[in-house]
């Protein structure tokens, strides 16, 4: 469908010229004539004033132009009565819009619609337009909700001034919009299958409100099946898909991501590797792929040198205990420890926790330096879930959390969420959405948008 006529250039063109002009004129006479930084700032807000109040002109008046187009065509004067006109506002980057939009009574149903409204696909009652929320959905994936309400806030109509912006959005909006909107989930694609598989596994306790003030054990699983050493000082992990869960659930999103990305009768090991916990040890029974893979687990090095680093602090002895656990030599650990007891009676129960600690652990201990395996969850822990949740005193409730989680998780998984977003803006359910087929029907959301020239001049608004 086109919609813009021969003459839309001569009228964006005077548009453009009147508005620029006036302002400036007005403004040119305010400026300082003597060289002041002052007078930059005040150029950039004027122009920067006058392009939103342009842009507000325009999308109103080419909003009332395809409203007015549809009224004057056959196929509505064929099936549609006029029933009343109403006004809708909406906030858009450019500022608040305000458009009169006709509503229609087929003539034989009897039942009601605006032409607009759904051409646009826009929701009934919406104040904030697609773009607007699919915004906020991409910065509250990586911000606070507070934080998030001032960066959108921030880029509303005029954004080069130096007072506050007008707050048309608070953080219990971002929070209600979060926990309203639905985004679509993202296919996963086919990998070559390698023949090492990493599975790094740690949790983290979150805040929690309305949850009789527990916090929350929230699991996380980290896949990736390779090693980027091209630069040493700083080693990349390879296909990296980060899982997290509040409900228990992260193991079984891994697992689908894995049987879906890889063919799991090609593995011929997987390593798993985390600190220790029951949990993560038990990973190995859910991802014994096929007979013939070989399942090890290991424990990560930070939590292994923490524990030896509790037992002593002298340097000499802690080298004379490791050298002791990558001997397999359980007596001569024991026989230091026991000495270590001995020798430092007040630290007793601390030394007897680290001990058992290290044995309980020994053979994922021995895999570690046997397969020379490293392992980087705490950072991942700390940027993924600790950097968002719990680096300021908050809680949330069990709700809030998930659907914060699940945008953390597709942000840290590399996947655009206003693509997502979008793709899924007027389906009630949640779409899977492919990169390469990418759903824009909201653009044409309806079966009954007419294919028709517009019969009206852009030049009779003016």
């Amino acid at each position: 469908m086109t919609i813009i006529s021969n003459n839309y250039n001569l009228v964006l063109k005077k548009l453009i010229f009147n508005s620029l002009n006036e302002t400036l004129i007005k403004e040119f006479g305010k400026i300082n004539k003597h060289p002041d930084i002052s007078n930059y700032i005040n150029l950039i807000s004027t122009l920067d004033d006058s392009l939103c109040n342009l842009a507000v002109k325009l999308i109103k008046t080419t909003f009332e132009s395809l409203d007015k187009g549809y009224l004057s065509s056959k196929n509505r004067k064929r099936d549609y009565h006029i029933k009343a006109y109403h006004q809708r506002s909406i906030i858009t980057i450019f500022g608040e819009i305000t458009f009169t939009r006709t509503f229609y009574t087929n003539k034989r149903s009897g039942k009601c619609f605006c032409y607009l409204d759904r051409f646009l696909g826009l929701k009934k009652y919406d104040y904030f337009d697609p773009y607007l929320k699919a915004m906020i959905i991409d910065y509250a994936a990586d911000n606070s909700l507070s934080k998030t309400a001032k960066m959108i806030n921030d880029l509303i109509g005029n954004r080069v001034k130096l007072n506050k912006h007008y707050p048309f959005l608070s953080r219990q909006c971002i929070r209600h919009i979060i926990l309203k909107e639905k985004i679509s989930l993202p296919q996963f694609k086919t990998l070559p299958t390698p023949d090492n598989l990493y599975i790094m596994a740690d949790e983290k306790w979150i805040h929690t409100q309305g949850n009789n003030k527990k916090d929350i054990m929230t699991k996380s699983i980290v896949v990736f099946d390779g090693f980027d050493i091209s630069n040493p000082n700083r080693i990349k992990l390879l296909n990296k898909k980060v899982f997290a869960d509040i409900f228990n659930k992260a193991t079984n999103k891994a697992l689908d991501y894995i049987y879906y990305t890889y063919d799991v009768d090609q593995f011929k090991h997987i390593y798993i590797m985390g600190d220790g916990a029951s949990w993560i040890k038990n990973l190995r029974t859910h991802f014994k792929f096929n007979p013939n893979v070989s399942v090890v687990g290991s424990l990560d090095r930070f939590h292994f040198n923490q524990a030896l680093h509790h037992l002593t602090q002298d340097k000499t002895l802690s080298k004379i205990l490791l050298s002791y656990v990558l001997e397999n030599d359980k007596s001569g650990f024991n026989n230091i420890c026991m000495t270590l007891i001995a020798n430092n009676s007040h630290r007793e129960d601390t030394i007897i926790n680290k001990q058992n600690y290290i044995l309980n652990n020994w053979v994922y201990i021995l895999n570690t330096y046997k397969y020379n395996l490293k392992c980087s969850m705490e950072a991942h822990i700390s940027h993924n879930l600790a950097a968002l949740f719990t680096s300021r005193p908050k809680g949330y409730s069990l709700h809030t959390l998930d659907k914060l989680l699940n945008l953390r998780l597709l942000y840290k998984n590399g996947y655009n969420l206003k693509k997502l977003y979008l793709n899924n803006y007027n389906s009630k359910k949640v779409l899977i959405m492919d990169d390469d087929k990418i759903n824009y029907s909201i653009f044409k959301p309806f079966d009954y948008i007419d294919t028709y020239s517009l019969p009206f001049n852009f030049k009779d608004k003016f």
